[in-house]
Parts: structure tokens; C-alpha cells; sequence
């Protein structure tokens, strides 16, 4: 019986949790980079989409616990999913896209006035 490739696995799966209890809230893959970082005043969300120009659109949903990024291309859509550890609906949310680079800040004091809500970037 050959436990080399159990082995394998289970350092790889060891290097995952390391590498996830590091940082768990950056999901990088090469097509849609996200990341997600907070200041002592702020959540922040970035997505790097350089390597995706010419973007013909881009949609943005927050709703609760979850953010939804979806970008259109010439040749393709792309869409990425990300569970979040606070509520969406009570924080003042702010964006910009300048030089491909997505930015969602929102305040981590809530705002008087909950809302769920979704917004397109004309590009």
C-alpha cells in the first residue's frame, strides 16, 4: 500500500489552512483578483482587473453578507462571489475605479439608513 501520495495531500492541504489563517480573506486567482483589508476606520474590497482590458462593464452587488463582482469583456464575463464577515446594509459605501483597480471602502459605523443595493460602472 502507498501512503506517499496521502502524504501529498495532506501537505498540501496543511499549506492551504497556513496559508488561509494568514490572510482568509484574500481570494487571488489569475483571472479576478480580490482582496479584502480593513483599516481602523474602514473595510476595503479591491479588485485588480488590469489583466482584463478592454472591460465593456462591470456590476457590483452588496447585499447583506455578500459581495458580487461581475466584468464583462470583449471575449468573456467573469463573475466572483465573496462572503464577507460584516453586514453590507448598514455601512456607508463609497467606490472608484481608477487605473483598473475596483475600489469598495465602506465605514465600519453603520449608516442610519439600511439598503440593499446594486450599481453598473459605464465604462
Amino acid at each position: 500500500m502507498n501512503h506517499s501520495k496521502n502524504a501529498e495531500e495532506f501537505d498540501d492541504t496543511e499549506e492551504w489552512l497556513r496559508q488561509f489563517y494568514e490572510d482568509p480573506y484574500a481570494w487571488y486567482d489569475e483571472t479576478l483578483p480580490i482582496d479584502l483589508y480593513e483599516t481602523s476606520r474602514q473595510y476595503i474590497i479591491e479588485a485588480d482587473l488590469t489583466a482584463l482590458k478592454p472591460v465593456q462593464s462591470m456590476t457590483v452587488t452588496l447585499s447583506g453578507l455578500e459581495f458580487m463582482l461581475s466584468v464583462k469583456t470583449l471575449e468573456r464575463t467573469l463573475n466572483k462571489q465573496m462572503m464577507l464577515p460584516f453586514y453590507l446594509n448598514d455601512k456607508h459605501i463609497l467606490t472608484d475605479f481608477t487605473n483598473h483597480i475596483l475600489t469598495v471602502s465602506m465605514n465600519k459605523e453603520p449608516n442610519e439608513t439600511p439598503a440593499s443595493f446594486s450599481f453598473q460602472f459605464p465604462l
